[in-house]
């Protein structure tokens, strides 16, 4: 299920069964410590692949649309989170101030987000619903 909570409320964009959608591969690569680009293309050329998925981690991506349509004023919230959970974000995309935000049919990787991941699941949880709640993309 993909939504989007705005002022109005909960948008629906699709709800139904289908593999994982764009970014969700650097997901697993990040929870599994390998490269599953690196290791498909290995079994197709050598007929094997050279690591097996090490399930170290749970790991998960967050997405933060701005506050309006618009151009990009600032964060807030974002150093607090880096301070206390920069071990756990693996990457991120800020787009900088000045910069165009993108409508929600741009897909939720079009504007800010956060790549985590935590080798215990309940706190990976505790960590993406805090960098949720509390970091704010500005715009105006």
């Amino acid at each position: 299920m993909e939504w989007f909570a705005g002022p109005k409320g909960l948008k629906f964009s699709e709800i139904g069964c289908r593999p994982p959608g764009v970014g969700q591969w650097d997901v697993y690569n990040t929870a599994n410590d390998f490269d599953l680009y690196l290791e498909w293309a290995s079994a197709l050329a050598h007929g094997r692949t050279q690591r097996k998925p090490s399930r170290r981690f749970a790991a998960g991506m967050i997405a933060l649309r701005p506050s309006c349509d618009g151009r990009i004023t600032g964060y807030s919230g974002l150093k607090s989170i880096q301070q206390r959970f920069g071990d756990c974000i693996v990457a991120s995309h800020f787009p900088p101030s000045g910069s165009a935000t993108q409508p929600v049919e741009g897909g939720y990787m079009a504007n800010a987000w956060m790549r985590v991941r935590h080798p215990n699941y309940d706190t990976l949880r505790e960590i993406m619903n805090t960098s949720g709640e509390t970091v704010k993309v500005h715009a105006a």
